[in-house]
């Protein structure tokens, strides 16, 4: 009778110097590997083992990922969140229920990372409405740990200056000392340098609770637990009970804001980068004029502005200008705004059309495309040297700071939201049209934006006791009852013949 398997194990091989784990398992992947340390790193055993109680619990997992239809008093948290990640993110096969892989991934495993550190192993069934306010909890607690940590670095820095500052005081002291020593006399100019801004004591009081914070995170949870149903692994779904929503933006930008911030950003000068050397007096902020342009002229998306080019890549959104002569005979130049390359995937709830683009402003893309820009809103003097793409969010919130105030409650979005509100207002504009033209849902435009066409609801109200309106007389015509010799509705054959029976 052979010697019952240790299972599986942390092992130190003499020889390697190293600390390994074992698994006695023959349909494991591999029977033996290393961890990578030896006896010389502190507690070396200690993590060996801790090594082997992950490597068990991802195996079990593993194991359980195969099994299917299973109670929701079996199946963890963890598990339906790996099994997300396998086969809806690293592993994805289009079907009939997905067509389409997820976007912004990177965004998604984050939350995917924050579902698991507070779930955990915790069982479906275990989620209640008491344990989602607990997440929420965590999440506003993990902003203020986050926030915290941005204020010590800044602290950090904060004394690093100051270090700074205080040794040029004391050497200025010092040179003023030995010169006074020395029976000699001499006027020293003031510092140019200033002493850092003192910083204000962390307070956690700044970062209210919100419970909208954590809707996003459980609405993943609740779509992994949803494709867990949908591929049978679960038998059937949990609810998971969402935070309401935040409050749709209301804010607005004017005309004369639209044009002090692209005046402001056309304007501004700074340090950027050519041929990898620092140069002074750029003008740094041109992209974001243009970004602002085109997101007010065309009312689309932050990542459909920020992304365009004026070729054809396929991977991004494109400007594609023309001329063609127009009723009278001349050469006119032309546009249209492709939101989507010819390789990227529109979705359902991310509408992007193509759309024409306004004369006034093809004008403008024309001149801008012969000046040798290709991407209208990347950084022209990025320290990379790559005219690419890039993110304008922190461009646009710094500039938003310095033309709209500190207190000003914009974002990048408040400019798709402004381009829409000033379509609705036009009156003449159908709203289908100004909805197919945003890339939204006629339902969506209306609900965020009809009260700007209250007066559209003032002539339907009118138009009903309008008695002076054709179709209106025909209706009221159509609805007269005539009169009958008797309103009695008369016995069927089936009837009478009930009665028959009946009798």
């Amino acid at each position: 009778m052979g010697r019952k398997s240790d299972g599986i194990r942390a092992w130190y091989d003499e020889t390697a110097k190293k600390w390994h784990i074992r698994d006695p398992d023959p349909n494991a992947p591999k029977n033996k590997w290393s961890l990578g340390f030896g006896k010389e790193k502190p507690d070396s055993e200690l993590l060996a083992w801790k090594a082997v109680d992950k490597y068990k619990a991802e195996k079990e997992a593993g194991g359980r990922l195969n099994l299917q239809r299973q109670s929701t008093a079996d199946v963890r948290v963890s598990d339906v969140i790996a099994f997300y990640a396998d086969r809806r993110i690293n592993n994805f096969i289009p079907d009939d229920d997905y067509k389409h892989p997820l976007t912004r991934i990177d965004d998604v495993k984050i939350r995917l990372r924050v579902l698991l550190d507070f779930f955990q192993d915790l069982p479906l069934d275990s989620i209640t409405r008491l344990k989602c306010q607990d997440f929420g909890k965590f999440v506003h607690n993990r902003e203020i740990e986050r926030a915290r940590k941005l204020y010590d670095r800044q602290v950090e820095i904060y004394e690093e200056k100051l270090e700074a500052y205080q040794k040029k005081v004391t050497a200025r002291e010092k040179f003023i000392a030995d010169m006074a020593s020395r029976g000699r006399s001499r006027v020293l100019p003031e510092l140019r340098s200033k002493p850092p801004a003192e910083m204000e004591p962390f307070n956690a009081a700044l970062f209210p609770y919100r419970r909208s914070a954590a809707r996003r995170y459980l609405e993943e949870l609740s779509a992994a637990v949803t494709f867990a149903v949908c591929y049978e692994l679960v038998k059937h779904k949990v609810v998971i009970p969402l935070p309401p929503k935040y409050d749709a933006r209301s804010s607005m930008l004017s005309l004369s804001e639209i044009r002090r911030l692209i005046k402001t950003a056309w304007h501004s000068k700074g340090m950027g980068w050519i041929d990898g050397k620092p140069v002074k007096g750029l003008y740094v902020r041109r992209h974001l004029a243009r970004f602002i342009f085109l997101s007010i002229t065309t009312g689309s998306r932050k990542d459909k502005v920020e992304r365009v080019s004026f070729k054809n890549e396929g991977d991004r959104p494109w400007i594609d200008l023309w001329q063609e002569h127009d009723e009278a005979g001349e050469l006119v130049w032309k546009g249209r705004y492709h939101r989507l390359g010819d390789d990227e995937v529109e979705h359902e709830n991310k509408r992007a059309p193509s759309l024409p683009i306004a004369q006034a402003a093809v004008k403008r893309l024309v001149k801008w495309r012969d000046e040798g820009i290709v991407s209208p809103c990347a950084h022209p003097y990025a320290a990379s040297g790559r005219d690419e793409p890039g993110n304008v969010k922190d461009g646009m919130r710094a500039l938003f700071d310095e033309v709209l105030g500190q207190d000003n409650d914009a974002v990048i979005h408040t400019l798709r939201h402004t381009a829409a509100t000033w379509m609705c207002a036009q009156k003449d504009l159908p709203l289908p049209s100004i909805a197919a033209y945003l890339g939204m849902t006629t339902e969506t435009l209306v609900k965020t934006y009809a009260h700007h066409r209250e007066e559209d609801l003032n002539k339907i109200a009118d138009a009903v006791f309008d008695s002076d309106r054709d179709t209106h007389k025909v209706k009221l015509r159509e609805t007269k009852r005539k009169p009958t010799e008797n309103a009695r509705q008369k016995s069927t054959v089936i009837d009478r013949m009930g009665m028959k029976r009946s009798a």
